[in-house]
């Protein structure tokens, strides 16, 4: 196997996407929280660092003809695969670069309206970490946003265990680092079943190791076999990028933006008395057990007025997606268990998406919500959140390579379908 910075570097990374990366969806999230979001009616700049074969940013350049998009990756590998993909469909709007963090940081590029950087966080050693920081603080642009998923405490803590005993595997045993890390669950097996006292004392972990049993092996490589494997506390990470000069707003998981919803009942009291943002999130991240985050950061962000937050909302267009379940209650499972929508709500907006693609305007017209935006705005995050609606592009261009991109899809197996109407892509059934 080999590393590079720590890294693993010898076989692919697999190609998993992402909806909460995407332009339309970060806009709208920005939106939904109540900050003057990117304008992405017109041309922007979007940046991806640790792009991998580069998926995440196929999807949106083939369904965001006004965006242009960068992708930067170390793994050569990687690059190519993600450069080849991007002439096979036509794409003119989207680059890819071979560098490490830190050369690409010393570039001299033009600003970006979106950067975002999904699984690799906590997984770089420091400089690297560092380097990132030093791109978002030259080149993300006042108002422009910044996802970052990471790994966090609590929920990940137990997983240190397994991933210390499949790292210590890969530096011990010859072969690729699929081949290491197929070793390293069989070793964690035998462990378990032999009555290991970390699995028999945390039953819990020996869910956490069936659950890897059903990975795909270079997922697993990527996943754990770093150098640097290394889950965060929100409060240090929110501490750290804003050394960038830049403010923690919410989460791109929209249904963690939603306190009463996403928060045990009985702790809901004691986070409403709690103001400091570093401990709220804290506590938000022990209540739910978090294992991992997708946090947005915004540079000089700008706090709408309720006036103005409710007339951006209302230019939204949401759209059903095919999973739209049948008008009437619905039931969520959620993280923290079963969550029911009630059908005086739900049944209203659920009939109005089917029938076609509707304004959080005329949505708020409907007599449930009269004078009750907020309780609209919840009922479409759950929505979002479960893969039943989505926000539509606003921009009317027209995304003409998204057919040759659906039709590459296809030709690689990847069970993904185009949907540029709405600047994204949706996941289908094997065979589909």
């Amino acid at each position: 196997m080999s590393r590079r910075e720590g890294y693993v570097i010898d076989v692919p990374y697999p190609l998993h996407f992402h909806k909460e990366m995407q332009p339309v969806w970060m806009s709208y999230i920005a939106t939904s929280l109540g900050c003057a979001a990117p304008d992405i009616r017109r041309s922007y700049r979007y940046c991806e660092l640790g792009c991998g074969a580069g998926i995440n940013l196929l999807v949106a350049a083939a369904s965001n003809p006004l965006g242009e998009f960068v992708g930067v990756d170390f793994n050569a590998g990687h690059i190519a695969l993600a450069q080849q993909a991007a002439h096979d469909i036509g794409l003119k709007n989207i680059q890819f670069v071979e560098a490490s963090f830190g050369d690409f940081a010393s570039r001299d590029l033009q600003p970006f309206d979106f950067i975002a950087c999904h699984g690799t966080w906590s997984w770089l050693p420091p400089q690297a970490q560092a380097s990132i920081l030093q791109i978002l603080h030259r080149y993300l642009k006042p108002g422009g946003l910044f996802y970052l998923h990471y790994m966090c405490h609590p929920g990940a803590t137990r997983l240190t265990a397994i991933q210390k005993i499949l790292h210590e595997v890969s530096l011990a045993m010859p072969g690729d680092s699929a081949e290491a890390a197929r070793h390293g669950v069989e070793l964690l097996r035998r462990l378990a079943d032999s009555g290991a006292g970390a699995f028999e004392d945390d039953p819990g972990l020996k869910d956490e190791l069936a659950a890897l049993e059903k990975e795909h092996l270079t997922y697993l490589a990527h996943e754990f076999l770093t150098d640097y494997w290394r889950p965060q506390h929100s409060a240090d990470v929110h501490r750290i990028v804003a050394q960038a000069e830049l403010t923690y707003i919410g989460s791109a998981n929209c249904f963690e933006n939603m306190d009463s919803l996403s928060i045990p009942g009985d702790i809901q009291p004691i986070l409403s008395g709690v103001a400091q943002s570093a401990l709220r999130e804290t506590i938000k991240d022990t209540a739910r057990n978090q294992h991992q985050r997708l946090d947005m950061f915004q540079r000089q962000p700008e706090t709408l007025s309720s006036e103005q937050h409710l007339l951006q909302l209302d230019a939204v267009r949401f759209m059903a997606m095919a999973t739209m379940p049948p008008a009437g209650a619905l039931n969520f499972s959620t993280p923290i268990g079963a969550i029911s929508g009630p059908e005086a709500i739900f049944e209203p907006v659920l009939k109005a998406l089917q029938a076609g693609p509707r304004s959080f305007a005329e949505l708020r017209g409907l007599s449930v919500f009269s004078g009750e935006p907020g309780v609209l705005l919840q009922a479409l995050q759950m929505l979002m959140w479960a893969g039943h609606a989505h926000p539509l592009r606003a921009d009317g261009a027209t995304a003409q390579q998204a057919s040759a991109f659906g039709e590459w899809l296809s030709s690689k197996a990847v069970a993904l379908s185009p949907l540029p109407e709405c600047g994204t892509a949706v996941m289908r059934k094997r065979g589909a």
